[in-house]
Order: C-alpha cells, then structure tokens, then sequence
C-alpha cells in the first residue's frame, strides 16, 4: 500500500484543477461512526470522548490508500450534556437515544415569524438573551440579561440580573461548556495529527454553511423558510445578508487556523425545496459570495450538494474554473460530468447505503461505470453518496480495490 503525503496530496490537487493524476482520488466521507465501528467501541463511548476514536482512524487509515482523511463530524456531547441541549440528541445512558445511536437533530424553531425585525435590529443581543436559552436548558436565565442598557444609572442597575440564581447558573454552565469545547477541539487535532502520522492529506476539518442554512438551521427551521421566501421575503434576504457577512468573517479566521478545504454542506438547496427561480435570488448569491471569499483566501470550497441536484447544474457552474469540489448526494453523474466537468472536480453520489446493504458484484459494476463516465480527463474522486457512519469490510473493500485497479491514468 502506497504511503506517501505528497503522492496523496499531489493526486488531489491534480483532481482539483481538473487534471489526470497518477489515478483517481480515492476520497470517502467517513464519519464518526465508522471510526467506532472500526475502533470496537459503542457511540457513547466514541461521542463523549473523541480520542476514544484514535484506534478506529489508525486501522481505517492503515488498511486503505485513502487519499484525504475526513475528521469525525461529530457534534461535542460533552457540550451538549452540560448545556441540557434540546436542539440535539444524543447517545447517552439517561436514554435521551441508545449508547449506539447517531446523533438526531431536532428541526425547532427558536424564532418567530413576528421577531425578524427584532432579531435585525441586534442579531447579537437576540441570539444571547433569545436563542440561546431556547435551545439549550441550562442558559435559559440569560433570558433576564440586558446587554443594552448602557446609560448612566441604568447601566449599573442592569448588573443586578447577575444576582439572580438562574442567571448565575447559566454562566457557570457557559464556563464548565467551554471547559468541555477545549476537550472537544483538542481531540479533533489530535485524530489529524495521527492521520498526518499516517501519511493522510487532511480533508475538511472545519466548514462554514451557506448563508440560507444558517438562518434555518439556527432560527427559524427547514419548515418555516419556504414559506418566509413568499410572506416576508425582504426580511428574509435581510437576514441572510447579514449572515452573510457573519460567513465571510468566519471564512477569514478560518484561514488564521491553516485549513484548506472548507467544507460546506448545502442544507435547504436541494431540487425539491426551492425552484430554480427562488434558489437563484435567496440561495445562490450568498452561498456564492461565500464560496468567493473561501477562494479568495487561498483555500478551496468542498460543497457537499445534499439530496436532488440535477436541475442546479448550471447555476452551479459560475464558479472560477479549477477552484471547488462538488459532492453530489443524488445527481445523474453522466450530466454532472458533461455540464461541470470543464469547472469543478466532482464527486459523491455512489449510495453508502450499498456498502452496507448492497450486493458485492453491483458495487464493482456501479464503480466501473462512475469511472468510465467521471475519470476521463481528470476532475474526479471516487466518493459515496452521504458519510459513512457503517460499513461491510468486504463490500467497502471491493469499492476500495475496483477504484485503484480501474482508476489508474
């Protein structure tokens, strides 16, 4: 098995700006789950302390040529316990989900319809005093803060909210969270450092949504937003400028902690939420300004196009030739190729779901044809539809071994 850095990255690159390496990139998504699974250990144990994972990176890492390694996009139950979170679920032994249970994430709406104004005129202070005790139990007294009051005798009146119990629980919660956030990140590098011991590119070990997603991801939810694009949809453009400029301020610090690849997983853009009309005035703009500044900076967008994307295809090749990666979840490849092959390296769209529940000889055939269609002329790397988080060995394997065999330039 080749273990080289620079052949690794050096095919990649290749990939990226649309050229034939020595073979095609062989890039899985693997997730949290798939590094327990490999390390023997239950969700629980694996969630709660990253580093429990090593085990599971190092045998993944050692019996594949994989040609970047994806970090477990594992959100910190430590955190999440502390806060008493109700925007996530998690594996845990109160029984809030089973010890080998993923993550679930809970579509809640912590901003009504009625509040736009208020949440634009102080994003800052609406998210401190608004969103944040509605999404996790334990901050739910700084409900009672007052961040505005900054005049004369008032300004000193306003610290009596500290006195109040309720809010002195919420900042001893916020202090032991970020205690546990320090525990969490720290065993993020410590997996990539291992996986630079092992002579893996890193892939996306941190990301930045679309504009669009952050406001129904963190306000309003994936029910609400369509039908906010028709009811208010100024207020609804509104926020997402000024989410905005919050991505692009993101992106920039992003750049500070020396990643590469961004990863950016599209929530709400797929075929079936929008038109092509909608996604062009409320998607698009934004997610593209973003991605600009992502280029901009050095580094390169890693879009992760989540559920139906044939009718963007166009849309999506505005971008600057050689400079993003597309990852497709569901897309008719053949037409991704034709369509995006002289912009964008894609990749994606072979079913996870195969590698567990699928038949070894249709992996193989399925693997064939993806390179015969996507291969040609460079611009490709072999990837599955959504994060691996289970595997069959076997039928992983013979995905494994088909792309290197069949791959070659």
């Amino acid at each position: 098995m080749e273990n080289n850095l620079q052949a690794r990255q050096a095919r990649v690159d290749a990939a990226v700006a649309l050229k034939e390496g020595d073979r095609v990139p062989f890039a899985p998504k693997f997730g949290y789950g798939a590094y327990v699974q490999a390390a023997g250990i239950s969700m629980y144990e694996g969630l709660m302390e990253l580093r429990n994972m090593k085990p599971g990176v190092e045998k993944i890492l050692s019996q594949y040529d994989i040609d970047l390694y994806w970090g477990p996009a594992a959100y910190p139950s430590n955190v999440l316990e502390v806060l008493d979170s109700v925007a996530i679920n998690w594996p845990s032994p109160d029984g809030r989900l089973s010890r080998n249970s993923g993550y679930q994430i809970n579509d809640i709406t912590y901003m009504d319809i009625d509040d736009y104004d208020e949440f634009l005129k102080d994003p800052s202070n609406f998210f401190m005093t608004k969103v944040y005790p509605r999404r996790h139990k334990k901050l739910k007294g700084l409900a009672k803060m007052n961040f505005q009051d900054v005049v004369e005798f008032g300004h000193y009146a306003s610290m009596t909210a500290f006195a109040d119990p309720e809010v002195r629980e919420a900042l001893i919660t916020l202090m032991s969270a970020g205690e546990q956030a320090q525990k969490w990140v720290a065993a993020q590098g410590e997996l990539a450092q291992k996986a630079l011991e092992l002579q893996t590119p890193l892939g996306c070990t941190l990301g930045q949504n679309a504009p669009y997603d952050m406001l129904a991801d963190n306000l309003r939810g994936y029910i609400n937003v369509p039908m906010d694009l028709f009811e208010v949809p100024d207020k609804v453009l509104a926020a997402i400028d000024f989410f905005t400029d919050l991505a692009v301020k993101n992106v920039r610090g992003l750049k500070e902690q020396g990643v590469h690849y961004v990863f950016m997983p599209l929530h709400g853009g797929t075929d079936i939420m929008m038109s092509n009309e909608d996604y062009e005035k409320f998607y698009w703009p934004s997610l593209y300004r973003v991605m600009e500044e992502i280029i901009n900076q050095g580094m390169v967008p890693y879009v992760f196009l989540e559920g139906p994307y044939n009718t963007r295809l166009e849309i999506l090749k505005q971008v600057l030739k050689g400079k993003v990666i597309y990852m497709f979840e569901q897309v008719d490849i053949a037409k991704a190729k034709k369509i995006l092959g002289d912009t964008a390296c894609i990749c994606g769209n072979l079913p996870s779901a195969d590698l567990i529940y699928g038949k070894k000889e249709d992996i193989i055939e399925n693997t064939k044809r993806m390179l015969d269609v996507c291969a040609p002329g460079g611009g490709f790397m072999m990837d599955c539809s959504i994060v691996i988080d289970h595997y069959d060995e076997e039928k992983f394997s013979a995905w494994y071994e088909t792309t290197l065999e069949y791959g070659k330039y």
